[in-house]
């Protein structure tokens, strides 16, 4: 018994549907994932800057404020340089949330790489392993797989970045309040 144009046309089909279906299946997590990570690659953006932010540029509006809370004629070189440690603060929380995003983006790209190998890896099942499209399926999934990889260390980096300048932040704040603290002292002493 051999099958009609039509017959074969709804076996086809059927295998594609079953196909799209499992590779679906299987990359929907890592897609969901990744859009995850770009999510949380702006709230943590926004959340470390927020604060460190608060910390450092309030510190340097208030330092008239407490110069003349204690009554201290501190001299200028001493509020320059507590101003300065303030200032260098805010910029350390700019390179920690730019180092927060590519850490972030990173790990998404990463994750659009492994679902491109998902796919491949879907594909070339399709063919006989000795098949040249079964080949260049696997290699393609191969190279994703690294790709990720290389997309994962690279967020590592920036990861720790990024931490980095977040210490450098609150060490400037610290800093910032030890100067002034120090330059108040004197002056009262």
């Amino acid at each position: 018994m051999t099958e009609t144009p039509e017959e074969l046309r709804q076996r086809v089909q059927q295998l594609d549907n079953a196909f799209f279906e499992e590779v679906e299946r299987r990359i929907k997590p890592l897609r969901d994932r990744s859009l995850e990570y770009e999510k949380l690659a702006i709230s943590y953006s926004e959340k470390g800057f927020q604060t460190l932010t608060y910390l450092n540029g309030g510190a340097l509006v208030a330092i008239p404020a407490a110069l003349s809370f204690f009554k201290a004629e501190v001299p200028g070189a001493s509020v320059m340089w507590t101003a300065a440690a303030f200032i260098l603060g805010l910029l350390f929380v700019v390179a920690a949330q730019g180092a927060a995003f590519f850490t972030m983006a990173r790990r998404a790209e990463a994750n659009s790489f492994l679902m491109n190998a998902q796919f491949n890896r879907m594909a070339a099942l399709r063919y006989p392993p000795e098949h040249d499209d079964h080949k260049a399926r696997w290699a393609s999934s191969t190279s994703d797989d690294n790709r990720a990889n290389k997309k994962l260390g690279h967020s590592d980096v920036w990861r720790i970045v990024g931490l980095t300048f977040f210490v450098c932040a609150l060490l400037a704040f610290i800093g910032g309040c030890l100067l002034g603290a120090l330059a108040v002292l004197a002056v009262k002493g």
